[in-house]
């Protein structure tokens, strides 16, 4: 996958790297046209080569006549015509050169975890909002619902990590948490350890953010309260990986008239309001499909957009 977006002319600080194609040109008084890096094969038209294009290698390196292979890696277009300009010098006096970034190469990112389409999306490298994380985001169709906002992880390709809180960046608009990519990095969105899922027969379902001490009721009114459909005899607290999860019954006008301790809700968990007829839950294997179809259903019919985030 990749953008499709054009960039304006990299700049003479633009650092080159493998796969930039590179139109260079040098000139004097005396001759017009002193440098030819691509050398037309016996048969070829014009119309099949440029003469004066030349793509940096898989190991960063040019092949220039009369300078000879040069490591352009790391080095800006400014840097590499004073160095062309220096070799050529003593084959033609007075050189000037000119290197244009006809190609810039493809950064490659890899973006995983609450994104709409995880994968590896590539835009091309001159222009820093196209490199930008939001960028890289948007391309991966945005967060889901379930995403931790505040604790995405940028996994550079040297393995250092930095934190960045895409809440600031979106809501507050921090852009300083806006990270420039490299070619090789990746992007970590993680599922969000504050909010609890309150799907099922509900008015609203989806994620509602996690407060302290707030009971099962109080979540089914944050989700709008139940619909016709609903169970309110049969709720069930889902906890724990779906494959083993731990279920406590909920008798939702119990629940709301006892007076005594009742059952903690955390971070994490799934209030699920099934229909009256419809979950059994001495049944786990059924339970199992029903937290996945659950989870699915909530980032189907309540996932915000990221440019959304309350």
């Amino acid at each position: 996958m990749c953008s499709q977006s054009i960039i304006a002319v990299p700049s003479k600080e633009y650092v080159l790297g493998p796969g930039d194609a590179l139109e260079i040109h040098a000139w004097n008084e005396v001759n017009s046209d002193i440098l030819i890096v691509n050398p037309i094969p016996v048969g070829i038209t014009t119309a099949y080569t440029d003469p004066h294009l030349v793509t940096v290698s898989r190991d960063g390196r040019v092949y220039i006549p009369m300078v000879g292979s040069i490591n352009v890696t790391g080095t800006t277009i400014d840097k590499l015509e004073q160095m062309l300009a220096k070799g050529l010098a003593k084959f033609a006096e007075r050189s000037q050169v000119s290197v244009m970034v006809k190609t810039p190469k493809g950064i490659k990112v890899n973006v995983a975890g609450e994104v709409e389409n995880p994968g590896l999306y590539e835009v091309p490298d001159g222009n820093t909002f196209e490199r930008s994380i939001l960028n890289y985001i948007k391309l991966a169709g945005g967060t889901t619902s379930y995403a931790g906002l505040e604790d995405v992880t940028v996994v550079k390709s040297s393995n250092e990590s930095i934190k960045v809180n895409l809440r600031k960046l979106i809501v507050e608009k921090d852009m300083s948490q806006n990270v420039t990519l490299a070619d090789g990095d990746s992007i970590i969105v993680p599922q969000a350890s504050n909010q609890v899922y309150v799907v099922g027969q509900v008015v609203n379902p989806g994620p509602q953010k996690f407060i302290a001490g707030a009971t099962v009721s109080d979540y089914v009114g944050m989700a709008g309260g139940l619909n016709k459909f609903a169970a309110s005899d049969n709720i069930g607290i889902v906890r724990g990986n779906t494959d083993k999860p731990q279920v406590t019954k909920v008798n939702l006008s119990e629940y709301i008239n006892w007076e005594g301790k009742r059952e903690q809700v955390l971070p994490g968990d799934i209030i699920f309001v099934p229909q009256s007829w419809f979950a059994n839950w001495a049944d786990i294997s059924a339970l199992i499909v029903i937290v996945r179809d659950a989870r699915d259903a909530t980032r189907d019919l309540a996932s915000p957009s990221q440019w959304e985030v309350k």
